[in-house]
């Protein structure tokens, strides 16, 4: 029986947290994801794009070091 290392893709792109199996089609933890979906309606701009936007974001980040 053989054991996959972890995927380095198994964490979030916003913050970094583990993501499920299940949510690795974005790469985004639940929060993250509800957030930038949110965003993306409010903006009419398209998901991607705003999760580049966030990610580069002084708000953003500043919202991180105090947890989402």
């Amino acid at each position: 029986m053989s054991h996959m290392a972890p995927n380095a893709d198994s964490n979030c792109r916003l913050c970094g947290s583990r993501v499920s199996e299940s949510d690795l089609r974005r790469q985004l933890c639940p929060v993250c994801d509800e957030y930038a979906q949110h965003v993306a309606l409010q903006s009419n701009k398209g998901l991607d794009r705003i999760v580049g936007e966030l990610q580069n974001g002084a708000v953003f980040r500043a919202a991180l070091r105090n947890g989402h």
